[in-house]
């Protein structure tokens, strides 16, 4: 993800100096940053899978007792599995029908499936995760609900990321210290 984006960054800003120093610019500027801009959306869906940051509303859920939040959630993540599967599948068709159909972009001689590549491996990598995150709800349906949902990642025990700074801001602190008593019953 950080890669795709850097490097699109670094491509786009060479592209705004060329064209307004020189006026002149790199004629595959434009679809080399979409490509890599597309390449950066998919390849994130695996790490907010893991960490169940996709956009969700729980204002209805959060009324319901636990028990059925824990069944809410596991039916939400099927859902969802399905929904990357049928994902995989149609990125996989698009992709095969590109090289089928020998489909090359405008100003780089790549084929497109180079571009639809990425939704495969974005839907995937969100399937496993999908998985990952199902075999977790499964192992501690009995565990609070802070455990059970384990939004943000917190209770995996490599949730390390790179480039993280490794002391949480004091927001972060106070708000693992609210669950915390949460959990203890304080």
């Amino acid at each position: 993800m950080v890669f795709f984006f850097a490097l699109m960054i670094l491509l786009v800003m060479v592209q705004v100096i060329l064209r307004f120093l020189f006026e002149n610019g790199f004629s595959w500027g434009e679809e080399v940053a979409r490509i890599l801009f597309v390449w950066m959306a998919f390849s994130s869906f695996s790490y907010l899978t893991r960490n169940g940051r996709h956009m969700r509303v729980g204002f209805f859920t959060g009324k319901l007792p636990e028990s059925a939040q824990k069944a809410v959630l596991v039916l939400c993540d099927v859902l969802f599995l399905l929904f990357s599967v049928v994902g995989l599948r149609s990125s996989w068709s698009l992709c095969m029908d590109a090289i089928r159909f020998g489909d090359e972009l405008t100003a780089v001689p790549w084929n497109y499936s180079v571009l639809y590549f990425a939704g495969v491996l974005g839907f995937f990598m969100m399937a496993i995760r999908n998985v990952q995150v199902l075999v977790w709800r499964v192992c501690n349906r009995k565990e609070s609900m802070a455990r059970f949902e384990n939004y943000d990642g917190v209770y995996y025990r490599n949730s390390k990321i790179c480039f993280a700074p490794k002391e949480l801001d004091t927001l972060e602190q106070l708000e693992r210290v609210a669950e915390e008593k949460l959990e203890m019953g304080d």
